[in-house]
């Protein structure tokens, strides 16, 4: 028994430690859900092509920027496009807003927001943060359906975002030329009321 007592005892001091470790790492994601909307704050370890980009914190916008933010977002099918649609309905987006404001203000040095919004339409998915002036929004999913957008046709393509004024596409360093992403808009941070907004 002298023997494997010292066995033992490491044995249950890994164990230990590692169930410790894994409350921690539970611990991190830290989310709640209201309206339809869940959020969860994740490490940043999670994003991709973010190497180079310098995040801002703490993220301070107002009601009113956020919802000119939500109702800024229009997505268009590829395949059979027709006249680019709102990501977010005007309604959708006042209530919305409150609750990204409370969300992104709580979001911690090295976290990003997931966002998932459900809807009468579907899932809707994304991740959001801050660097200077800009706010970058990415989506994964809309209204249940995943981007996809490959030029070799393996998957196919699906919809796509369609910039607005204050907006732009991301675009990432791919060997000796730029590729656009077109399911990741950057805005300015103080983005006015949407003019496609105001037109009947």
């Amino acid at each position: 028994m002298t023997v494997r007592h010292p066995f033992i005892l490491k044995a249950l001091s890994f164990s230990l430690i590692f169930f410790i470790g894994a409350c921690a790492t539970l611990k991190k994601e830290r989310n709640f859900s209201k309206s339809g909307l869940t959020v969860a704050f994740r490490s940043l370890n999670f994003l991709d092509d973010v190497q180079n980009i310098k995040f801002v914190y703490p993220i301070l916008l107002s009601k009113e920027n956020l919802r000119n933010h939500l109702l800024s977002l229009y997505h268009q099918d590829i395949i059979s496009p027709r006249k680019p649609r709102p990501l977010f309905p005007r309604a959708s987006a006042a209530e919305l807003a409150p609750l990204f404001k409370t969300a992104l203000k709580k979001v911690k040095p090295g976290e990003y927001l997931h966002f998932e919004y459900r809807s009468s339409r579907g899932l809707t998915e994304g991740q959001v943060f801050a660097t200077a002036k800009k706010i970058h929004w990415y989506f994964l999913k809309i209204n249940g359906r995943a981007y996809s957008n490959n030029p070799l046709g393996i998957r196919k393509p699906t919809w796509k975002l369609v910039r607005m004024q204050g907006q732009t596409y991301q675009r990432l360093q791919a060997g000796g030329f730029k590729k656009v992403v077109k399911n990741r808009i950057i805005a300015n941070t103080h983005l006015p009321f949407p003019k496609q907004r105001a037109i009947k």
